[in-house]
């Protein structure tokens, strides 16, 4: 089978970005010996830079083939940004119809990418999938992002009703889409869910990184380390977290230090800084390779998960982060929101802002080791990349 994966902002682990689902599904593809290419934007904001500076126009990993789409170069959530999408669909049409494909994969969150997987199925044909991976506009709306009175909800509700009933399936990150698909009033043929997944092999023995030890030697060995490894923005509870550390007594604070490693809005890095100006045990380091990721988190002692309070019904129930941080098999401190991952598994040390020196204490006083053998256990049964290719093959091929 010849497959197409579009995806604007699809990466590989080298790049640093998380958004690596589509590659580690695809090259399962193409063990079994089926063809894949996933078309990527040029520009992407989870990189920084243009693929095609980098790579060229087209390349090639692990048997996977990238095929680069022309598109601007944004910043933030801007008008710009919106027409970066839309490049992708323009520029990506006279890419995808030189090529056949027997199956489409077209994957949110910016639903231009629907378009362009239709717009192929309906000059050649095959077989059209929506994968919805952030549930545009309503993630956005309980954000407070938008309203949707918003044009550009408008817009997004226009294309879901659009494009959901031509899909021979929607393969969703997200368990339960009732509530979106009830809004709409539409109906999907075929519905999966698929979350995110891990590669365990890659945690059992991982590879050292020397950027990852030069990281570590940059703060006292002597504490105990609680490492942040994820987006540094404002929607993930960052500065509430050190807001609420700053009022734990400091004899029970100085026992830890905390590194928060990973890409940043500079805004609010600069905010984040502010506020934990007077702790001498907080850290701020840049991103490091994806693939050094299981390395930095072997070497921390506790995982911090932290998430701005929010009525999202499955909150981070398919981050990259979740999944790496238990596959880890490391103890986790963890924000207290119902329905997180770590609720169902029981992993994790909760704590809320009133209760987070009651929750450091815990770590020091309990053996938390049991927590991260417990969220191994789950992604051991349920999130190994190879469990869910086969459940993907079996919906999109079948």
């Amino acid at each position: 089978m010849n497959i197409a994966v579009l995806n604007h902002y699809a990466s590989t682990p080298e790049m640093g970005s998380a958004e690596t689902r589509h590659f580690e599904l695809a090259k399962r593809f193409v063990k079994e010996g089926h063809k894949v290419d996933i078309y990527i934007g040029d520009f992407s904001h989870l990189i920084g830079k243009r693929w095609s500076e980098t790579f060229g126009w087209s390349f090639s990993k692990d048997g996977v083939d990238f095929i680069v789409v022309e598109t601007r170069e944004y910043i933030g959530n801007s008008l710009s940004r919106l027409l970066s999408s839309i490049d992708y669909y323009r520029n990506g049409r006279k890419k995808i119809v030189q090529r056949n494909y027997d199956v489409i994969i077209a994957s949110s969150p910016h639903p231009f990418s629907w378009s362009l997987g239709w717009y192929y199925v309906k000059k050649k044909g095959g077989r059209f999938f929506i994968e919805i991976r952030d549930v545009w506009p309503d993630d956005l709306v309980e954000l407070g992002s938008l309203s949707y009175r918003h044009p550009v909800s408008k817009l997004f509700d226009h294309m879901c009703k659009k494009y959901y009933p031509k899909a021979d399936g929607i393969i969703s990150l997200v368990p339960d889409l009732s509530k979106h698909f009830n809004r709409l009033k539409v109906r999907p043929k075929n519905f999966i869910y698929i979350p995110n997944g891990v590669d365990l092999k890659i945690f059992e023995d991982p590879e050292p990184c020397p950027i990852v030890d030069e990281l570590f030697s940059k703060v006292p060995a002597d504490k105990i380390k609680v490492v942040y490894a994820g987006s540094i923005v404002e929607h993930k509870g960052i500065k509430e977290f050190i807001g609420t550390l700053s009022k734990v007594s400091k004899s029970l604070r100085d026992l830890f230090v905390f590194l928060f490693v990973g890409p940043s809005q500079a805004d609010y890095l600069v905010s984040v800084k502010e506020t934990a100006k007077d702790l001498q045990n907080v850290f701020f380091f840049d991103p490091v390779p994806k693939r050094c990721v299981p390395y930095l988190l072997q070497k921390a002692d506790v995982l911090l998960f932290t998430l701005s309070q929010t009525v999202m019904d499955h909150p981070a129930v398919s981050s990259y982060k979740v999944v790496d941080y238990m596959a880890s098999g490391k103890p986790v401190l963890c924000v207290d929101i119902e329905n997180l991952p770590f609720k169902k598994t029981k992993g994790a040390v909760f704590f809320r802002e009133g209760n987070l020196e009651e929750a450091l204490r815990k770590i020091l006083d309990e053996n938390p080791s049991e927590f991260g053998k417990r969220n191994r256990e789950y992604v051991e049964r349920e999130r190994d990349w190879d469990r869910l290719y086969e459940k993907l093959r079996s919906f999109v091929l079948s």
